[in-house]
């Protein structure tokens, strides 16, 4: 987004939270005609619950009102809907692509869910609605669209054409044509641009690209993404075991995954689990209170670690005042690591079975950040303590094993996690760092035992 246009849609939602908390419904209408549905939506996630109603309840183009709802957040979606009517919410539905109004749907009341499922018709759209809710939402069936523009092997680029004018309408986003046999079987595709460059009589079989790359309905979301961004397509079709189509996901669909699955590795390293205002109170505390636990009694183990080196303090008390040196310089180390693991998992530039190049990357790039700041803090120690150079030897030699350590620990925690099944996301937090702190506690101690004699 250009800096003018940033501004621009900036200015629009402080305008209209203006106008909607004075009540100056008029002056609402006037600036919503022409105001994109998508700046809007924006605008509506800063307002109240009560506000956000009272603005939807002046978007009098349906059609309108129906692409704010598809633009808007979950928690503003239940608060936008819920004094609606199952009607209301059908009438919003009807004029939606199939894939917006499943998520609208999915992220309903469950009473007005049950409602408006009951009401929905037994129509084309209330059977796509149907069959796309049957899959888990973060699965490449939960996010497909099932409009697809298909067209049979015999087919040439003039009936293609005369096809596509005709059913263009119903179409939400036309990127491709796929061809099936006479099961329904995916046989190949061709782009918009090769359609349009052939003579009308050239057969769509000459210029598609046979078996294309497809997905399964169950396969992950985030692997879908990694699909399409790898293989640089507008969409990927999604097909069943016997490689008949049910729809396609497409770019946009993939931008959404990639936002939404950014925020939730943002959440889990921060140890929590999802959008805030997205769960009650008690909620938010009984999960983030999981993590804190694991925390403190990380720090209570740290705690009977150094008790146990309580006779190497009292012998030189200075080498207190350097432990959160050491525990800050490894965790800050460990968390690099693990962040670039995370992100490398996620972009498929880190595959679990090829790891080692990664983790020995990250076992130099340790080794050399331990050499740089070993040599900055061993020259402080010798400088600040003349008479017991050897301290500022132990220091450089722990906070050299301590870095080197530390980044080896956060490459592979996440390859771990992935490998075990769990989001590697949740290894940057309270395990990354309690686990190097508590190494970089032994390191320190037993190294200054055995340079200073202690």
């Amino acid at each position: 987004m250009s800096a003018e246009l940033h501004v621009r849609t900036a200015r629009t939602e402080a305008l209209l939270r203006r106008l909607v908390r004075r009540d100056a419904d008029a002056a609402v209408r006037k600036l919503v005609s022409g105001t994109p549905p998508a700046d809007i939506a924006a605008a509506m996630e800063h307002l109240t619950a009560g506000e956000q109603q009272r603005l939807y309840r002046c978007l009098d183009d349906r059609d309108y009102a129906a692409e704010v709802l598809a633009h808007l957040s979950v928690v503003a979606t239940r608060e936008v809907t819920k004094n609606m009517s199952e009607d209301a919410v059908v009438e919003l539905l009807a004029r939606m692509d199939p894939d917006d109004a499943t998520d609208i749907v999915g992220a309903l009341h469950d009473e007005l869910r049950i409602r408006v499922l009951a009401e929905l018709s037994d129509d084309e759209t209330g059977e796509e609605v149907r069959s796309l809710l049957a899959w888990p939402p973060e699965t490449a069936g939960g996010i497909m669209s099932p409009q697809v523009f298909v067209m049979p092997d015999d087919a040439s680029c003039g009936q293609a054409i005369a096809a596509l004018q005709a059913k263009h309408e119903d179409l939400e986003n036309i990127y491709y044509i796929y061809l099936t046999d006479d099961h329904g079987r995916l046989l190949g595709v061709t782009s918009l641009r090769s359609l349009l460059t052939h003579p009308p009589k050239t057969k769509l079989t000459a210029i598609m690209v046979p078996d294309p790359i497809s997905v399964g309905p169950s396969q992950d979301q985030e692997e879908v993404a990694r699909i399409v961004a790898r293989y640089d397509l507008l969409a990927v079709p999604v097909v069943d075991s016997e490689r008949r189509i049910l729809g396609i996901v497409t770019v946009d669909d993939v931008v959404d995954v990639i936002r939404a699955e950014a925020v939730e590795d943002m959440m889990l390293m921060a140890g929590v689990s999802r959008p805030q205002q997205e769960q009650s109170v008690l909620r938010q505390a009984a999960f983030r209170a999981g993590w804190l636990f694991a925390t403190i009694g990380g720090g209570i183990l740290a705690a009977e670690i150094i008790g146990l080196y309580e006779a190497t303090l009292a012998s030189m008390a200075v080498l207190a005042g350097f432990i959160p040196v050491i525990m800050g310089m490894g965790g800050n180390v460990g968390i690099q690591s693990a962040t670039l693991a995370v992100r490398g998992l996620a972009t498929g530039q880190v595959q679990i079975g090829g790891v080692g190049p990664f983790l020995w990357q990250e076992a130099r790039v340790g080794a050399l950040l331990g050499l740089g700041f070993a040599l900055l803090l061993g020259l402080y120690g010798v400088a600040r303590f003349p008479g017991q150079p050897l301290l500022g030897v132990s220091l450089a030699a722990s906070i050299l094993l301590a870095i080197a350590s530390a980044g080896i620990i956060g490459a592979i925690l996440p390859v771990a996690f992935q490998r075990a099944g769990a989001d590697p996301a949740i290894a940057t937090g309270p395990f990354v760092t309690t686990l190097v702190d508590l190494l970089g506690i032994v390191i320190y101690f037993n190294v200054a035992r055995l340079l200073l004699g202690l």
